[in-house]
């Protein structure tokens, strides 16, 4: 019997790298969510995860749970939020207690990823390999803008593709894919037959007509769609309560590894103990691959200090 995960994707503060913020950071939050395998056949019938989740009994009460302790009694953005919202999720999350969701997170400064790319782009070709995948290269150029471009092509089921971006857009691209691709294969190791639906909001740049980041995305992770176990899906609605759920958690691990001395860092150190931020990493600079360290060793450098 194939198992099902919902995986909820978002980033904070911004999609995209800029030039010129070297030291900023960025941090991406996977929330993985196993569906009820009594509902596996709405699955199986095409139903869309919205349908299916609304029926799913665990994962109702953990939404509703924690949006019972916030202002309004409702999940928002957490860039729109002040402390107030802010230290009422950290608290609503502390007690509802993650599970049943698994919480995988990736902390980075920009200049990490940068000098990265040559790591990242051998860890990308080991995981998305391993997830039904082939070897992926990239022709780098650039344009009559003066942009550095990433291109890769490659023929598939449906014939010749191509993936282009500017490199402040394509890393964070692969770095997605690479994240996506590391849970697909460590869950299947665990649970066996396996299919993953990647749920995220609209990558800047795109809009209903253009949606040319999404598209790249849904290459990269599933470069081929007729047979690939993972899918890349958007809600129908603008803000689905899961994408919500790791907007804030995006939000929450940012702050706290930009400043440990932080209220947000004191709640995320608040939960070291539970084993909850097992997946919440940081990556160090590289060559050869991708090089994670827990990303909680910061927080609690700064709590000894």
């Amino acid at each position: 019997m194939t198992i099902h995960f919902y995986l909820f994707s978002d980033a904070c503060p911004t999609d995209w790298l800029n030039d010129g913020e070297d030291e900023k950071w960025h941090t991406i939050v996977n929330v993985a969510f196993q569906s009820e395998p009594a509902l596996q056949s709405m699955i199986d019938g095409g139903q869309g995860h919205e349908a299916v989740l609304a029926q799913d009994e665990a994962y109702v009460k953990l939404i509703e749970g924690v949006e019972s302790r916030l202002p309004s009694g409702e999940l928002a953005h957490w860039k729109d939020r002040g402390d107030g919202y802010r230290k009422r999720f950290c608290e609503a999350f502390r007690d509802v207690r993650p599970r049943p969701i698994d919480v995988a997170a990736c902390s980075f400064q920009e200049k990490t990823l940068r000098n990265s790319r040559q790591a990242l782009l051998r860890s990308c070709n080991d995981q998305i390999g391993g997830a039904g995948g082939g070897e992926i290269g990239f022709e780098e150029f650039v344009d009559h803008r003066g942009r550095r471009q990433m291109k890769h092509t490659f023929v598939n089921f449906y014939g010749y593709s191509e993936i282009t971006a500017p490199d402040n857009q394509m890393l964070i691209l692969l770095l997605t894919s690479f994240f996506v691709a590391t849970q697909y294969n460590f869950y299947s190791k665990v649970c066996g037959p396996l299919g993953i639906t990647v749920i995220s909001d609209r990558l800047s740049g795109d809009d209903e007509r253009r949606q040319k980041n999404e598209a790249n995305l849904r290459n990269l992770m599933t470069p081929n769609p007729d047979r690939d176990p993972i899918v890349l899906a958007r809600s129908a609605s603008d803000d689905p309560s899961g994408v919500l759920l790791a907007d804030n958690l995006a939000g929450w691990l940012d702050t706290a590894i930009k400043d440990p001395a932080s209220p947000c860092a004191d709640y995320a150190r608040g939960l070291i103990a539970t084993d909850v931020w097992k997946g919440w990493h940081e990556l160090t600079e590289s060559t050869t691959t991708l090089q994670p360290v827990p990303a909680i060793r910061r927080l609690e450098g700064a709590s000894d200090a």
